[in-house]
C-alpha cells in the first residue's frame, strides 16, 4: 500500500486479496458502473482506498443475496440519500419474492427427486429413477 495525500492507497492485487473478489471481477464492476472508476496512478495504475473496500463488500454481500448487479447499483446510489430509503425498501422486497419464488420451486424439484429416489428393490429392467426423469421430459415437451 502507498499513502497519497494521506489516505491508504492500494493496487487491485491488493483489493482482491482484502475483499475476496477476483481480479477480472472487480474489472467487471468497473464496466458496469456498479464499482466507480478507480483514480488513477501517474503510472497509470489503478489506485483503490478503503472505500473501494467497503464497496466491494457491500457488493459482495448483495451478491450473495441474489440481487442482480442492476439493483446493487440502485441500491449504491441510494446508500445515502435518505429521501430514496422507500426505493431501496423495494427493491429488497422484490428480492425477497424472487427468493420466496425459488425456495417453492426447489421444494417441488426436491419433493419430484425424492418421488422418483430409490425404495426398495428395482427390477431387472427398469430403473425407477431413469424412468421417473423420462416421464417429467414427456411432461414438458
Amino acid at each position: 500500500m502507498v499513502k497519497i495525500f494521506g489516505e491508504e492507497e492500494m493496487k487491485v492485487n491488493e483489493l482482491s486479496k482484502r475483499t475476496g473478489i477476483h481480479l477480472e471481477t472487480i474489472r467487471y464492476y468497473e464496466k458496469q458502473g456498479v464499482l466507480p472508476e478507480p483514480k488513477r496512478q501517474a503510472n497509470g495504475y489503478r489506485s483503490y482506498d478503503e472505500e473501494s473496500v467497503t464497496q466491494l463488500i457491500f457488493i459482495k454481500n448483495c451478491r450473495r443475496l441474489g440481487f442482480s448487479l442492476e439493483d446493487i447499483k440502485q441500491l449504491n446510489a441510494l446508500k445515502f440519500h435518505t429521501a430514496n430509503h422507500y426505493y431501496a425498501d423495494k427493491l429488497v422486497l422484490k428480492q425477497l419474492t424472487l427468493v420466496e419464488e425459488k425456495i417453492s420451486q426447489l421444494q417441488d424439484i426436491k419433493v419430484f427427486l425424492q418421488s422418483i429416489a430409490i425404495k426398495g428393490k428395482h427390477s431387472e429392467d427398469e430403473c425407477k429413477a431413469i424412468a421417473g426423469l423420462q416421464a417429467k421430459i414427456k411432461k414438458t415437451v
